[in-house]
């Protein structure tokens, strides 16, 4: 469990960077930012999933495996770096520390009561936000109906019902600020910025410990705020007094609501969108964007790159590798067919198996478990009847999943003699993988 969640938090982390790239990118291009960041969050929550549990089935290739033989189906998760997973790093770091065998079962019980308390936090938001609502009064600011609050807004409250709310010293306002504020928590009714906040929580019950996606949160309300800022100056507003009313309605920030788009923010980014909002391309604009998108691309690959953690079955330790009784080895040794020319040949060498690709040295297989061995930068899974009979392995490397068929001793130096004719050119395709190391 802690593996996993670490590898969560990983790739949550990279998708994360990879959407500040892509949001400078494409403000760049004055385009809406805030997708960026819904996508990321539910890309923090999709990819590892899909990654861990989703196969797909790769069309068998003619002349290089034995037609007989079913198309592979290959797991996502083998088609990742195993280098790169979190996994390895915790089992190279926490070697030195005493096993917690509840472990698992206290990180569950905590992630349920951190999701359980976030949810009750934002519907008892919701409720708080109703009873207050009661207590406003009903009126009138440029043509648009709003609450009145006497501590509350200009911000946008609730989330299914979003509603405008202002603080009754707006009222005093000259109109001009009035239709600015009005006009910038219009802008947010219309793009559904209170749903698509919705969704983001509703993500972040999902998994609250997961800190990027805190993060995550917090990048997608500044840039709702960003994309509201230039909507409203598309109308035809002036710059220069919408950033003079957005500075005077923080100076009077009114108390804070729950689960509000609100017009004012902290000072630091308040200055960052007016910043935003005064910023001018330059002739290097294009250039820099282009190099912003290739770097957000190559961080989401990275994120899809990463291994999850295999917690199908746990693996042995270093310690007890190779540790398997002769008979199981026994039981293991012969001849497997990759090709029409090529044979896996397994033997025994006191308690370690080998395995010897035609044509090639053989090497050791330390043993993983009575059934997985390593093999160089891969693994060799045996297929057992439930008599205990071999009958296949399969050899998973570089994402590939290669199933092997027992031979007989007669059949191997059949293709042996045949691996020492001249070959085609050309047809050296999915055996590559194998074969070449």
């Amino acid at each position: 469990m802690l593996a996993w969640m670490s590898y969560v938090i990983v790739v949550s982390l990279l998708l994360g960077l990879a959407a500040l790239a892509l949001e400078r990118s494409v403000r760049i291009r004055q385009k809406p930012t805030r997708w960026l960041w819904g996508g990321s969050m539910i890309a923090s929550l999709l990819v590892p999933l899909v990654i861990s549990s989703v196969s797909v089935q790769i069309p068998q290739l003619a002349d290089v495996v034995e037609p007989a033989m079913p198309q592979r189906v290959v797991a996502l998760r083998q088609m990742t770096a195993s280098g790169l997973s979190p996994s390895g790093w915790l089992t190279a770091t926490a070697g030195g520390f005493p096993a917690f065998p509840d472990l698992d079962r206290l990180l569950q019980v905590g992630w349920s009561a951190a999701s359980t308390i976030l949810l009750l936090a934002i519907l008892a938001g919701s409720v708080q936000l109703n009873r207050r609502r009661r207590g406003w009064e009903r009126g009138n600011m440029a043509g648009f109906p709003v609450h009145i609050s006497e501590d509350a807004g200009p911000a946008i409250a609730g989330l299914l019902d979003p509603h405008i709310v202002v603080p009754r010293w707006l009222m005093q306002c000259p109109a001009d600020v009035q239709e600015l504020v009005i006009a910038h928590e219009q802008s947010h009714l219309e793009a559904h910025d209170a749903r698509l906040l919705t969704i983001a929580l509703g993500l972040l019950v999902c998994m609250p410990w997961n800190l990027p996606l805190w993060w995550q949160l917090r990048r997608l309300r500044f840039a709702a705020e960003i994309d509201c800022d230039a909507r409203v100056l598309r109308r035809g507003y002036d710059v220069s007094r919408y950033g003079e009313t957005l500075i005077a309605v923080g100076e009077r920030q009114s108390a804070t609501i729950a689960m509000v788009a609100a017009m004012s923010e902290s000072g630091s980014l308040l200055e960052r969108r007016i910043r935003n909002m005064l910023r001018r391309k330059t002739k290097y604009a294009p250039a820099t964007a282009v190099g912003f998108a290739c770097l957000g691309i190559a961080f989401a690959v990275g994120a899809a790159e990463i291994s999850p953690p295999n917690n199908a079955a746990p693996r042995r330790s270093a310690s007890h590798e190779g540790v398997v009784d002769t008979g199981v080895l026994d039981g293991h040794v012969g001849f497997y067919r990759v090709n029409d020319n090529t044979v896996l040949s397994i033997t025994r060498n006191g308690r370690q198996l080998n395995a010897q690709l035609t044509g090639q040295p053989a090497v050791p297989i330390p043993a993983r478990s009575h059934t997985e061995f390593s093999y160089k930068d891969a693994k060799i899974s045996f297929i057992t009847e439930p008599d205990g009979q071999t009958t296949s392995l399969i050899l998973h490397q570089h994402g590939v999943s290669m199933p092997m068929r027992r031979i007989d001793a007669a059949i191997a130096q059949r293709i042996a003699s045949a691996h020492e004719r001249p070959r085609r050119p050309g047809k050296f395709v999915g055996g590559a993988l194998v074969i070449q190391q």
